[in-house]
């Protein structure tokens, strides 16, 4: 299992290029199943999209890829079993349901893998797809989905879930009539897959909004598609250089995807400029605490959630995070208090004392973005602090140590079997 080892205490400088995002390629990807070719730009090298492009090549279909280029033929769908392991190890093979029962008619998915955040019920796609005429079938292996009569429909989502909405959006480009989403998540990811959907020749309209029409058509073509840069990831780094200090040029963003991010920084005394496709962060290292509370878009993103925790560890005084879209998203809380944070949960809320100095430990990745919180800490804690179970932070940072290096950190990523 590889680690991180990071001495912590260097400032941070230059430029850094953010990569495409991964919850806007994974949903894209599933779409690819209804089509017969698609080229697909700005694709991050990441594990989640590695597994993504498995469970397809294990359906039938042909993909290669050339950096972060990727081509897709769809000659036909062979297979309709989603193939377990791989399902496993991502939440995002929900996604591949839709897909599957437009282009396919049927599919088998395993219950989906992924970060334990809490509670992540699917049955809001199942209950979906069913009033689509999506007939379901639920054992101890997996759910079993066969289309009766794929017809669109009026569905009220109770919650804006993100992958619900993309689910819906994929079934129904292919249905019959028409399919209207009521209070649908917004997020830019939504609008991309929008944009890929509409490009191969669907007809989506309100993408970005909470109302999303989709007119069904008979069939669809090809496209080439340039996938929306990760806001997540290019939040990552502008939270990475106000914890360490410096002045970073955060390349390849679009800043507007970035105002809650942008807005909280500014509340803790860093300087944060914007141009048209960057923005730039330049920090002495000392910021304020401040009060969070996560929200779907264009809120704060619960995705954002560990950063700002583990840049408010050696913060000064007090701020309280509140967590409202997951109830099991402050595992990394016993890792920071091996560092040294003074952390009180109460609830769905963390209460974070920020101190003078943070120890380097060796501490774990509890999640994805767990894992980069505790990177954040680490390049600003005094000492050495080695971080384990870096593969969850694989699945959504490419190059992330690389990356880092480049703008002056000291992180080296140490492989244990190379080591034995």
């Amino acid at each position: 299992m590889d680690r991180y080892v990071i001495c912590g205490g260097e400032r941070l400088s230059g430029q850094v290029k953010i990569s495409g995002a991964k919850n806007a390629v994974l949903p894209i990807l599933a779409g690819t199943l209804m089509t017969k070719n698609a080229v697909l730009k700005n694709v991050p090298n990441l594990s989640d999209v590695s597994y993504t492009v498995e469970i397809l090549e294990n359906l039938g279909m042909n993909i290669t890829i050339e950096n972060d280029k990727m081509n897709i033929i769809n000659s036909g769908i062979v297979n309709t079993v989603l193939p377990t392991e791989l399902c496993s190890k991502m939440r995002s093979s929900i996604l591949l349901m839709g897909g599957m029962l437009a282009s396919a008619g049927e599919v088998t998915i395993p219950y989906p893998g992924g970060c334990s955040l809490g509670s992540r019920p699917i049955d809001i796609h199942l209950k979906a797809v069913e009033k689509m005429g999506v007939e379901i079938a639920e054992s101890s292996k997996g759910i079993y989905c066969k289309v009766r009569n794929l017809q669109g429909t009026k569905i009220k989502l109770p919650f804006p879930s993100v992958g619900a909405t993309e689910n819906i959006m994929l079934a129904g480009v292919l249905a019959k009539g028409e399919t209207t989403i009521s209070n649908c998540a917004i997020e830019p990811e939504i609008v991309d897959l929008a944009k890929f959907l509409n490009s191969i020749g669907a007809k989506i309209s309100g993408a970005g909004t909470d109302t999303i029409v989709i007119k069904g058509v008979n069939e669809l073509g090809g496209c080439c598609h340039r996938v929306i840069p990760d806001r997540i990831e290019a939040g990552t780094f502008m939270i990475a250089v106000a914890g360490a200090g410096g002045n970073v040029k955060i390349q390849d963003v679009i800043p507007e995807q970035l105002r809650p991010v942008i807005s909280k920084l500014k509340e803790a005394d860093v300087e944060v400029k914007e141009d048209e496709n960057s923005v730039t962060v330049c920090s002495d290292g000392f910021i304020a605490n401040t009060d969070i509370k996560t929200m779907p878009y264009p809120g704060f993103p619960t995705d954002m959630q560990a950063q700002f925790m583990g840049l408010m560890c050696g913060g000064l005084g007090t701020g309280i995070i509140n967590e409202t879209v997951f109830e099991n998203r402050f595992m990394q809380v016993p890792e920071f208090i091996k560092m040294g944070a003074d952390i009180t949960i109460e609830g769905r809320c963390a209460v974070v004392k920020g101190v003078e100095k943070m120890k380097g430990a060796k501490v774990r990745a509890t999640d994805l973005r767990a894992g980069a919180g505790l990177v954040i800490t680490g390049l600003s804690a005094e000492g050495v602090t080695e971080i384990t179970d870096i593969h969850y932070i694989d699945r959504g940072y490419e190059n992330f140590d690389g990356k880092l290096r480049g703008i002056g950190a000291d992180i080296i990523r140490i492989n244990e079997q190379a080591v034995q």
